[in-house]
């Protein structure tokens, strides 16, 4: 049920934060609501707020590279945060952090932005700042999975560990076979519900509770397991890859098979004094490639000389 327009902007101007809402369906991404405290916070009305769209939001400082640069992040329909210095009569040059957070209906498809303002520092001290990284986020909005910054600081613990304990890491990256090909044919939001597919029939086949799996871009997936001789960490690749072909997710235009496959890259590893996480990744890399080089939908298996 969908609230209406008077009753979501009554329980908006209810909250401290100041709030605006952007229309992500239309490419020209206008803003389409703001509350109170964003009154309150830029000292300017509600529709003036609205008729001044992106750069009402983040300031005309920068110019339209920055708004450019604001639409291509859109584009990627994830969480990120702006530092602006936002102009007012009241203010003068105040600045201020834009976190924009993704909202999606009942199908996963991107529907609206959702950004909080909060004023940072003196005002009187603001100045210019680009675009900033966003925060260390647990989960990949896409698929649910394990974000990639968070899944490579756990990896890097749990390496640690295994390099004090001389205990055996597996690592594997798996990468959807033309998926650009199939975007073409059906469209990104086709594709972004190939990705959560096989996000899940990955995760589906993790083998135990301490095993991770996490999205890295695109139709890229990378995970690890502990405890596997090569020949277990060779066939749970091919496990993986099995799953992901049992989905039938058809695809008329792969060169290798009329389903979505994922090639896979396996790397083996009892770490050494001198080993490192990125030999590991780095190796799993490396067999990735020979997979796809072979031809794809299959498994090659690398197993890196421990320092």
């Amino acid at each position: 049920m969908t609230l209406p327009f008077s009753l979501t902007l009554a329980l908006l101007d209810h909250l401290p934060d100041a709030i605006a809402v952007i229309d992500a369906r239309n490419p020209s991404f206008p803003v389409i609501l703001a509350n109170g405290a964003l009154e309150q916070l830029r000292q300017c009305s509600r529709a003036e707020l609205v008729h001044g769209g992106l750069p009402g939001l983040v300031g005309t400082v920068g110019g339209e590279s920055a708004i450019g640069e604001l639409h291509a992040r859109f584009g990627r329909a994830e969480s990120f945060t702006v530092r602006a210095a936002l102009r007012d009569l009241a203010a003068g040059l105040a600045k201020v952090d834009v976190r924009f957070e993704p909202m999606r209906d009942q199908e996963g498809v991107l529907t609206h932005y959702v950004s909080f303002h909060q004023a940072v520092g003196d005002p009187a001290a603001a100045e210019p700042a680009p675009l900033v990284r966003a925060p260390l986020q647990r989960d990949d909005r896409l698929t649910g999975l394990r974000h990639a910054e968070y899944f490579h600081e756990i990896m890097h613990r749990d390496f640690a560990i295994a390099q004090r304990e001389s205990r055996t890491l597996t690592l594997y990256v798996a990468d959807v076979d033309a998926l650009e090909r199939y975007n073409t044919t059906f469209g990104r939001l086709a594709g972004d519900s190939v990705i959560r597919r096989v996000g899940r029939a990955l995760s589906a086949g993790l083998r135990r509770a301490s095993d991770l799996i996490a999205r890295l871009e695109g139709g890229r997936f990378v995970g690890f397991s502990t405890g596997m001789d090569l020949e277990q960490a060779r066939r749970h690749g091919e496990s993986l890859a099995g799953r992901v072909r049992e989905l039938h997710m058809h695809h008329p235009h792969s060169t290798v098979a009329r389903v979505v496959t994922v090639s896979v890259g396996v790397a083996h590893l009892t770490p050494g004094p001198n080993s490192t996480p990125e030999q590991l990744l780095n190796a799993a890399h490396h067999a990735l490639e020979a997979a796809r080089a072979a031809g794809r939908n299959r498994v090659a298996l690398e197993e890196p000389a421990a320092d």
